[in-house]
């Protein structure tokens, strides 16, 4: 997450845009808070709670620290879900984007 963080400031700074397609699946999904991001409509969206690589274990104050920032990246109505129910699951929860670019979530690839 830390690297997706750094990549998106530097693409933030640049003004360059972030074409997304396919699947977009666990700190992908904070391409939401760049405002140079994309959304192909067939592009799928998976959320779900952090977890340290190699499956490190990880205190409560981390967990808190990692899925604030992640959902700082998210549109109001995700980041509620996300820090209400998807955060404490492993397994993904799924949106396709074009329902995220139907609420005005996310912007479509081709659209200014």
């Amino acid at each position: 997450m830390a690297l997706r963080v750094i990549e998106i400031g530097t693409l933030e700074a640049r003004r360059q845009e972030k074409r997304v397609s396919g699947e977009c699946l666990s700190a992908c999904t904070m391409y939401l808070g760049l405002s140079t991001a994309c959304f192909e409509h067939d592009a799928v969206l998976g959320f779900h709670g952090p977890r340290l690589a190699f499956d490190l274990p990880m205190t409560g104050m981390q967990f808190e620290a990692i899925t604030q920032t992640m959902a700082s990246y998210y549109p109001p109505r995700i980041a509620r879900q996300f820090l209400e129910e998807w955060r404490h699951s492993c397994s993904f929860h799924r949106i396709p984007a074009s329902r995220l670019i139907a609420r005005g979530e996310a912007r479509a690839c081709g659209t200014d």
